[in-house]
């Protein structure tokens, strides 16, 4: 989580945490994260939206019983921050899930990446509800099939930089189809679903 990215049982191990076999089989089994083979045959681990779920929730939790006062401590940081997030309306991908700024002067957007984020906005008008009300990311590309992938991605992630504009994923993953799945845009490491845009 604090990293933002899935990282090896090397890395993991240089960072301070274990990962042994039995553990990171009671992770997997509790559907906290997900692990894959890759280079040398290291396994990569990353969180996955339930994984990013307990975390919230331990922002909010209690130290274990008997727990020592460094332990103590940790937890009265962990809640102050929940805390902060409340009082912000942030989650917790907001904050962790997002990748490292490049610390470069941004070029101005381009007027076709402009004209893109504009057709979404309008395309989200016509398929809310009302202003606020969350849409599926996969309606969105559907309804614009003109506009490459990448280019779409592009564009909503600079509209999400917005005041007043969510790119969210869905916390309820059994709700999600195979072209949800697909469609989503991936924020940081999290993958969003769901778009929406308040009143101004």
């Amino acid at each position: 989580m604090a990293e933002s990215t899935e990282l090896s049982t090397p890395r993991l191990r240089e960072l301070g945490p274990n990962l042994d076999k039995p553990g990171r089989q009671k992770l997997t089994e509790h559907g906290l994260i997900e692990s894959r083979k890759g280079e040398r045959n290291a396994l990569y681990h990353s969180l996955t939206d339930r994984g990013w779920a307990w975390c919230a929730d331990e922002l909010r939790a209690g130290p274990p019983d008997r727990s020592l006062p460094p332990i103590r401590a940790l937890y009265a940081v962990l809640n102050a921050i929940g805390r902060h997030l409340d009082a912000e309306d942030f989650r917790l991908y907001e904050v962790f899930g997002r990748p490292r700024a490049v610390v470069e002067a941004a070029p101005p957007a381009s007027s076709k990446a402009v004209n893109i984020g504009a057709r979404i906005i309008a395309t989200y008008e016509s398929l809310a509800h009302q202003r606020g009300a969350l849409v599926d990311v996969a309606a969105l590309r559907s309804s614009l099939p003109d506009i490459d992938r990448s280019e779409f991605n592009a564009a909503i992630l600079e509209l999400q930089d917005r005041p007043g504009v969510s790119l969210i994923p869905q916390d309820d993953r059994a709700r999600l189809s195979e072209t949800d799945r697909a469609a989503a845009v991936v924020v940081g490491t999290q993958p969003c679903h769901l778009f929406a845009v308040e009143e101004d």
